[in-house]
């Protein structure tokens, strides 16, 4: 069986936080923007940026969805 390296957690923490705050906030907003991109691109022609934006953040909030298997007993 294959030994890994022990794990240091500063180590492991500094992969999460590379970069200044700012910069951190504008590769979130970035990435955000590339997959609305990616998003649109997959919807039928007509839809606007904005819908598609709704649309997402609507996907995202649904809240818990309840089980069709808990409730048909």
């Amino acid at each position: 069986m294959a030994r890994f390296p022990r794990r240091d957690l500063a180590s492991e923490a500094s992969k999460h936080f590379q970069g200044t705050p700012e910069e951190r906030i504008l590769a979130a907003r970035r990435l955000g923007e590339e997959a609305l991109d990616h998003y649109l691109a997959s919807q039928p022609p007509g839809i606007t940026r904005e819908q598609a934006r709704r649309l997402l953040q609507r996907n995202k909030n649904r809240g818990r969805l309840h089980s069709t298997v808990a409730e048909a007993e």
